[in-house]
């Protein structure tokens, strides 16, 4: 059944594709997809300056809440950059960001995208492998599934459980769905990579909390449950 959404999707994109030109694959015709210039790259000598905040308005979203609010209002999240794609040299300083602050857990998802798409010959300028262009153009309602990989017992496993799923709401780069008691708010960029930082989900969790990757397979993340996935389909 999944293999069959996938492929509905895949057709969706293809369409899109079509309608806006063309769908990029290879390193060369990434180049052509709208890069995210405010996000830093690898080797920036500011890097360490940033705070979590600043990153993720910079990178992921253009209104971002204070880091260590306790505020359950919705966040409003728009694209940065108008929906622009992060390069894997942005991913790739999110990852090293990550290893000098733990607390910043959009990185650890990062590192799993420079893990999956941006290896050996991957230019640090181009978007990872894998993206597609169109998702910032989807608008309807889609199936998400998402869970956490280490299979935990007892009251832990109530909380981190190893799949949910449910119906998520895209608009023209805008995400919203609701699972495991929480409302989660995010965006997808243009080359169809899905964001959604601390800041994006309300009530507040208790532990940083982050999905990042292409919306076919992307990485979760949360401080207490550990690596997970997340993934949308067409329903």
């Amino acid at each position: 059944m999944f293999h069959k959404q996938n492929a509905m999707i895949r057709a969706g994109f293809v369409v899109l594709g079509l309608a806006v030109g063309a769908v990029f694959g290879s390193s060369a015709q990434a180049q052509q997809f709208k890069m995210n210039i405010g996000c830093p790259t690898l080797g920036s000598e500011d890097l360490g300056k940033y705070t979590i905040d600043q990153l993720n308005e910079a990178c992921h979203n253009s209104s971002s809440g204070s880091s260590s609010s306790s505020s359950s209002q919705p966040v409003q999240v728009a694209s940065a950059e108008g929906g622009a794609a992060l390069s894997c040299g942005q991913h790739k300083a999110l990852a090293a960001f990550a290893r000098m602050n733990p607390g910043f857990v959009e990185g650890e998802t990062s590192q799993a995208i420079v893990s999956k798409y941006c290896g050996d010959g991957v230019p640090d300028n181009s978007v990872p492998q894998g993206s597609q262009a169109g998702g910032d153009l989807l608008s309807g309602v889609f199936r998400f599934e998402r869970g956490y990989h280490t299979q935990y017992s007892g009251a832990k496993r109530s909380i981190c459980q190893p799949y949910y799923s449910g119906d998520a709401y895209l608009e023209r780069g805008k995400i919203t769905f609701t699972s495991g008691g929480h409302t989660w708010r995010g965006t997808i960029s243009q080359n169809s990579f899905v964001s959604i930082t601390r800041d994006g989900v309300t009530p507040r969790p208790k532990n940083p909390t982050s999905i990042s990757g292409p919306m076919l397979e992307a990485e979760l993340y949360n401080g207490y449950c550990g690596y997970g996935f997340f993934r949308l389909s067409a329903k």
